[in-house]
């Protein structure tokens, strides 16, 4: 398909993009892996807002609101109530062990995260914090959300990790296993920082929370962060974008787009849905 610019609020955007209702891509979009990408974002459209994530991700979500309300402002009592509210309102329930343990852990985890953070310079920093910006030869923006901003100065991007279910203990308990913190930032959060970067052009942190204790990592401790490696990351966001570009020139069928891609059904995560939009992926993939 022949790429055709649009004018949009005073941005170009491909028409390749618009014929797809994709008026930007995210960070988490370039992450998604390309099948993932064509059945979620192609195949489903805002269908995919349907798809119900596990007890993992709603701990995540209101542990990271509940800091981000502590630092904001909100006193702790308060902040943790709300946090402990919206993760019992979530529609995840692949596992009531885990909903019972998770919930019980939004406490402390909180405290974690904000004890950490608060050591390190963030107070009253901005939440959410709205980045634009561009690679070359992609004719879309690239839109995110920045977890927390200090003007000027630093930003963090938070990350939770729960306890893993391990055997049965005698009494018939459940047994559990702190959730790792690693020794150095996961590739993926160091490529959706190096894009945060760019656009804010301030130090960049990662911030990784169990419930019993918090990392920070910056550039000032890690090598992943410092501005070479971030240099390397951002190229390969920014090839990821290309692709996904080259994909929609040739094709905005959905149906013919995954006709030469490989589903690559044994992948870790990415088929890890509900058996409704399981289906429908296998489906996607018939041919």
């Amino acid at each position: 398909m022949l790429s055709i610019l649009f004018m949009s609020d005073n941005n170009d955007i491909g028409l390749e993009w618009l014929s797809v209702d994709l008026d930007h891509l995210s960070p988490s979009q370039l992450l998604t892996s390309t099948p993932s990408w064509i059945f979620k974002y192609l195949y489903l459209g805002q269908d995919r807002r349907n798809i119900v994530v596990g007890e993992n991700a709603a701990l995540g979500s209101a542990v990271h609101n509940g800091i981000q309300n502590v630092l904001c402002g909100i006193p702790t009592f308060d902040a943790t109530r709300e946090a402990q509210i919206e993760f019992d309102m979530h529609d995840a329930n692949e596992d009531a062990a885990k909903r019972i343990k998770y919930r019980g852990i939004i406490p402390q985890m909180i405290q974690n995260g904000v004890d950490v953070l608060l050591e390190n310079g963030f107070f009253a920093a901005i939440p959410e914090e709205k980045i634009t910006t561009r690679f070359d030869g992609v004719n879309v923006d690239i839109i995110g959300y920045v977890d927390l901003v200090v003007p000027d100065t630093i930003f963090c991007e938070m990350k939770t990790k729960a306890p893993r279910k391990t055997r049965l203990l005698k009494d018939g308990s459940q047994g559990w296993s702190k959730g790792s913190l690693p020794k150095v930032p996961e590739k993926n959060h160091v490529m959706q920082s190096a894009i945060y970067q760019k656009a804010l052009n301030i130090t960049p942190s990662i911030c990784y929370i169990n419930e019993v204790e918090a990392v920070l990592f910056t550039p000032f401790n890690c090598d992943e962060l410092k501005a070479d490696n971030l240099a390397k990351c951002l190229e390969e966001m920014r090839q990821k974008a290309l692709v996904r570009q080259n994909l929609l020139r040739f094709s905005d069928d959905p149906k013919v787009l995954a006709s030469i891609v490989d589903p690559d059904w044994d992948h870790a995560y990415q088929w890890k849905l509900e058996d409704e939009y399981l289906q429908k992926a296998r489906k996607l993939w018939e041919f």
